[in-house]
């Protein structure tokens, strides 16, 4: 079979490059009484992402700012766990802004916003994400090892959808000896009170497991457990049903598992800025006894200009019986790679 991440990855390149050509009409002014008309990309971690005329893409930390205006539809995310709707208008107060919702003006600290993100009018302006691509080789042992990861964030109303892919070849002597794809779509449902229902499909192959062929459902319900500006920890429970095929087989077996899934991320407000991002999920089996299949994931992104970022990464999956007998329980990589997001 093909590398199930090569569609994943032209829709990648594609959208990076729809993803210019919007109307600068936003404001933002200064404590020290400048101002700059922009576009607001996001808020998170303490920054503003803007995108103006003369400096390009730039970050500006919040509390540089006296209050801001932008007519445009936001979702807003408070640190009192409310997440709301509505536009952003200037206030007299510094360091403040009125959320406008429907007809009511609400006074708000910016200190108290964790995050802020567009909600778009035009499809394909709805989009954003981040690219990362890595490649190392060794001479002496003529083993070469290449890596790609893309992630594709759609943003209606209420909602969250991710495509998410990931590739990994490893090849001695012009020879493969590894192979590892993964292609995921996720939706997120937010609910009051930071809850959220959570429904995924995706396919997989690990060749070091012995995995020809996962094709994967799951269904969840979970909670975003902490985000502020620093940090964010997500957790949730759920079901999935999945269908397999071995290396070593044509045959296809459906299985049923549990679900344990957490996420965190965390921010270091730093020169240069770091990010550190983790992942696990737990997949105890109901079909097969004594069945448990792991995968973690930690990345660790600097940033060197805006935008763009080098990365060291772990990933690291376990399977206790894997569909292929004579295949390992694990397997483990470590990559570095430059990192691109685009809004």
């Amino acid at each position: 079979m093909k590398s199930i991440s090569r569609i994943a990855s032209f829709i990648f390149f594609v959208l990076m490059g729809v993803s210019v050509f919007s109307q600068k009409d936003d404001t933002l002014y200064f404590l020290n009484g400048d101002k700059i008309t922009c576009e607001i990309r996001t808020f998170q971690y303490g920054y503003f992402t803007v995108k103006t005329s003369a400096m390009s893409t730039i970050d500006v930390k919040y509390d540089k700012i006296a209050t801001m205006y932008s007519g445009k539809t936001f979702e807003i995310v408070l640190d009192n766990n409310a997440r709301v709707f509505g536009s952003i208008d200037t206030s007299f107060i510094s360091n403040t802004v009125n959320i406008i919702v429907l007809n009511s003006r609400n006074l708000t600290y910016l200190s108290s916003i964790v995050e802020i993100t567009p909600i778009k009018n035009k499809f394909w302006r709805r989009f954003s994400g981040d690219i990362s691509i890595g490649y190392n080789y060794t001479q002496s042992t003529k083993i070469s090892q290449g890596d790609f990861n893309g992630m594709l964030e759609y943003r209606p109303r209420n909602f969250n959808v991710k495509l998410s892919s990931s590739a990994l070849f490893s090849t001695e002597s012009g020879r493969q000896v590894s192979k590892k794809d993964n292609i995921n779509l996720t939706t997120l449902r937010y609910l009051k009170h930071r809850w959220f229902i959570l429904s995924s499909a995706g396919a997989q192959q690990n060749y070091e497991l012995g995995l020809d062929l996962r094709l994967q459902g799951v269904l969840g319900y979970g909670k975003d457990l902490i985000h502020t500006k620093s940090n964010q920890l997500m957790a949730s429970l759920g079901l999935s049903v999945n269908q397999e095929r071995s290396s070593d087989s044509t045959e296809n077996t459906v299985n049923s598992e549990g679900v344990i899934y957490v996420y965190y991320k965390l921010f270091l407000i730093s020169i240069p800025k770091i990010n550190i991002t983790t992942q696990f999920v737990t997949y105890p089996s109901f079909t097969v006894k004594d069945r448990w299949r792991i995968s973690y994931y930690i990345k660790v992104g600097s940033e060197i200009i805006t935008n763009l970022t080098l990365n060291i990464s772990l990933d690291y999956s376990f399977d206790s019986k894997p569909p292929s007998a004579s295949s390992s329980t694990s397997d483990i990589n470590i990559s570095t790679s430059i990192g691109y997001s685009f809004y």
